[in-house]
């Protein structure tokens, strides 16, 4: 809810910010939350703020960066046909958000054309890009499973809902998006300046929130509400952890309560 502590918090990262860009030439920053916690919209408001003195913010999703169609095809083919469904780590062209995180920290000129991803079309659409022109003080990356670590392989072991239970039972996909989510963490957010997570109270938020940001999409392409609940279901795992461990991978944590009001920023280390 955007009232004047959410706005006060917004001006407490800001802060932060201009004070870590006053020792550096330019400034990676990790925003990440469950589904329907509100990130997009936070980091719009940090962006907007930022602008304020002068700096100039890159904000992306890592939504951006989600495979194709055809690519998750290749992947669902090669290892578990759970790859067709995009969200988790390992649906994402890391590759993609690399060669980005690097022009960001050369700092320098460059225009850049990232592919557009439609979330309604559920696939990249040629027609669009998003244009990038580099250099950038700030770079804002926010995403649901931004600065996820990994899980144990004693987690691992045990199913958290139905669809893993009868849908992976050889943990193929579980283990390949473990293994994936530590080579987001080594090759990305290991070189991020400062991190913050959105804690909301649980995961049986994620559904009535997220069905929220369902109603902005065009009617004929929204999900229903059995369609949600099964999408969710894969991001189920990852976002129980993060709310357990979120402490071991941040910098900061903002806790967001069951009516969507966010508190203080909190710092961790």
């Amino acid at each position: 809810m955007i009232n004047k502590a959410y706005l006060n918090t917004v001006n407490d990262v800001a802060n932060k910010i201009i004070d870590l860009k006053n020792k550096k030439k330019n400034i990676f920053c990790l925003v990440s939350g469950p589904q329907g916690s509100g990130k997009t919209t936070f980091a719009s408001h940090i962006q907007s703020t930022l602008k304020k003195s002068k700096l100039k913010v890159l904000v992306l999703s890592i939504d951006n960066f989600y495979l194709s169609k055809k690519d998750r095809k290749k992947l669902s083919n090669k290892v578990s046909n759970l790859f067709l469904t995009r969200g988790v780590p390992g649906t994402h062209n890391l590759k993609l958000l690399k060669e980005v995180l690097k022009k960001f920290k050369l700092n320098k000129k460059n225009k850049y054309k990232l592919p557009f991803f439609s979330k309604g079309h559920d696939d990249i659409l040629k027609s669009k890009f998003i244009n990038l022109n580099f250099p950038y003080d700030v770079f804002i990356l926010e995403g649901w499973c931004v600065g996820y670590q990994g899980s144990s392989k004693l987690r691992l072991n045990k199913s958290v809902n139905q669809m893993e239970k009868l849908l992976d039972k050889t943990l193929k996909w579980r283990n390949y998006v473990n293994q994936m989510s530590k080579k987001y963490e080594n090759l990305i957010y290991k070189k991020s300046d400062f991190s913050i997570f959105l804690k909301i109270p649980s995961f049986k938020q994620v559904f009535y929130w997220r069905k929220k940001q369902e109603q902005q999409i065009l009617k004929k392409l929204r999900m229903n509400d059995s369609q949600l609940k099964k999408f969710i279901s894969f991001y189920q795992r990852i976002t129980i952890d993060l709310l357990k461990d979120y402490k071991k991978g941040f910098n900061s944590y903002i806790s967001i309560d069951n009516k969507h009001n966010f508190g203080k920023l909190k710092f961790i280390k």
